[in-house]
């Protein structure tokens, strides 16, 4: 860690080359610099989520309302309960164009079913 500190602080990653091109810094936090795509790791807390590669391709899921919520067999709303993502019926009419297809709609709604929930609340 001290070894990737010292080269973030002047915006360098030799060993994997985050930031080394105009793309990847656009994708960056414009807020940090001279790289926006590295900060020293210097003050916690700190907190980290296990990625494991694998491959998934879905198109079909639990049928759901404009606001998330599952429906039964009758296409009655399930009080509480919501999908979205993979979970939920696809967008896209039962086709799957390609890879990261569920990540707008997940996030979308995601925050429909959020915001639908603090309604009922």
């Amino acid at each position: 860690m001290r070894t990737y500190n010292q080269h973030a602080q002047f915006g360098q990653d030799p060993e994997f080359g985050r930031g080394s091109n105009l793309y990847q810094r656009a994708q960056g936090d414009a807020s940090v610099g001279p790289n926006p795509c590295l900060a020293s790791i210097a003050q916690g807390p700190f907190y980290a989520v296990e990625i494991v590669p694998g491959s998934l391709g879905t198109f079909a899921g639990l049928k759901t309302n404009q606001y998330a919520q599952v429906l039964d067999i009758q296409g009655r709303a399930i009080q509480g309960l919501y999908a979205v993502g993979n979970d939920m019926n696809s967008v896209m009419g039962g086709h799957y164009p390609s890879g990261g297809i569920t990540l707008g709609p997940g996030m979308t709604f995601g925050f429909v079913a959020a915001n639908h929930i603090v309604a009922q609340a």
